[in-house]
């Protein structure tokens, strides 16, 4: 009983000289977790027992069809998962194979693809399910790896989780993940360090490159059981070995002649998506389009200025006949720093004058255009042109056809 007693007081016992060693904040309790946080304890109590109530689900789809579900935290969760992100989490190193969700230089998808663009021969290899394989087990144990006792330990990996999981969507999430993969990623360094073999993971993308094609394929097997040794899962499905003969793409970036760019198709989606939201004049999804030209710039310098140039001279074209638009464009410029779009008024008509009908002409041609561009997207729109010049112009066929 004594021995039980002893146990259970060493489990609860806070480590403060790590605590202090690591910067981090001395939590013994609930009520100093409370204070620390700047939140009642009657809050962190519901936000950590009952979690479920916190989060808000949606799906988005995956580029195979299939969707993925997304759990994000409410506002009051989200701020305490924020501060244990900044407070706790990022104050430990990850691990320098890790290359997203990190700050500083010498990471993100642009220094990944860099990393193996002078290799011949590619390996990639996909964790499956990966946010949601991480338990609240491994959470809790994390914190008690920092020094945190058992009872503040079990509170911090309840805020972090979901229903007993990592969720995605989770602030601390991608953080989590990287620590947890830290011995993932020092075990795979270990094994290629040895055989020539390049390795970094990008969350759940894991690269391995070598000139050698003998020695990439002999030790895929051996990869692959380090993975499943550390409790993730392989999707098989998207495990790629890739030659230089192949279009190389590392985390959807393409590599070729030991250039990085961007994926075309996206570059193209994206062309697609400006010249809609113009015409359209609905700018919903602008902040969708203005992140994928920041991720596009990232990769691709210059690659902004290029796509600035582009809505420039969209802006100039026929769709500067329509007040709508105009005004629409204006009032919700990509980047603050375009040229704005001025109505053209020339092919504005005195309707009571038979010698604008060729002009008239011109605009409804325009019209239709835009009309039957808008039908594709299943959006109609009022006419555009005044029926008064419509009754000119059928009298002036009347006239015509006499003749």
């Amino acid at each position: 009983m004594v021995w039980e007693v002893r146990l259970l007081m060493k489990k609860n016992y806070t480590n403060s000289f790590l605590l202090n060693a690591l910067h981090l904040p001395v939590i013994n309790d609930f009520e100093s977790l409370a204070n620390n946080i700047g939140i009642s304890q009657r809050l962190v109590y519901l936000l950590a027992n009952d979690t479920k109530k916190y989060y808000k689900s949606f799906e988005i789809p995956k580029k195979n069809g299939n969707l993925r579900e997304i759990k994000s935290p409410l506002y009051s969760l989200k701020l305490v998962q924020r501060w244990i992100l900044k407070e706790i989490f990022e104050k430990i190193n990850v691990s320098e194979e890790a290359m997203a969700f990190k700050k500083g230089p010498g990471s993100g998808i642009k220094k990944n693809a860099e990393y193996h663009k002078y290799s011949l021969f590619l390996l990639e290899i996909d964790l499956k399910d990966f946010f949601t394989t991480i338990s609240i087990d491994q959470v809790y144990f994390l914190f008690k790896s920092f020094g945190y006792n058992s009872q503040v330990s079990y509170t911090l990996a309840k805020l972090c989780t979901y229903d007993g999981y990592l969720p995605q969507g989770g602030v601390c999430s991608p953080y989590i993940s990287n620590l947890i993969c830290y011995k993932l990623d020092k075990r795979l360094k270990g094994l290629c360090s040895r055989r020539d073999i390049l390795y970094t993971r990008y969350a759940d993308d894991l690269t391995f490159s070598c000139d050698n094609k003998t020695i990439l394929k002999k030790n895929k097997k051996i990869i692959e059981e380090i993975i499943s040794n550390e409790g993730f899962s392989i999707n098989p499905s998207k495990t790629r070995f890739l030659s230089p003969a192949s279009h190389k793409k590392i985390t959807g970036i393409t590599v070729n002649d030991n250039r990085i760019k961007a994926d075309k198709a996206l570059k193209k989606k994206v062309r697609a998506m400006i010249h809609r939201t113009v015409v359209t004049g609905n700018y919903d999804e602008i902040n969708i389009i203005r992140g994928y030209i920041s991720y596009i710039n990232s990769i691709e310098d210059g690659y902004k200025d290029r796509i600035s140039k582009y809505i420039n001279t969209l802006i100039k074209k026929e769709y500067k006949y329509f007040k709508n638009v105009v005004t629409a464009y204006n009032n919700n410029k990509f980047f603050k720093e375009l040229n704005s779009m001025s109505f053209d008024e020339s092919l504005e008509y005195n309707y009571n004058d038979y010698d604008d009908l060729e002009n008239y002409y011109k605009y409804k041609k325009i019209v239709d255009d835009r009309k039957s561009f808008l039908n594709t997207l299943g959006i109609v729109e009022e006419e555009l042109y005044n029926p008064i010049i419509e009754e000119i112009a059928m009298t002036q066929d009347e006239d015509d056809n006499i003749f």
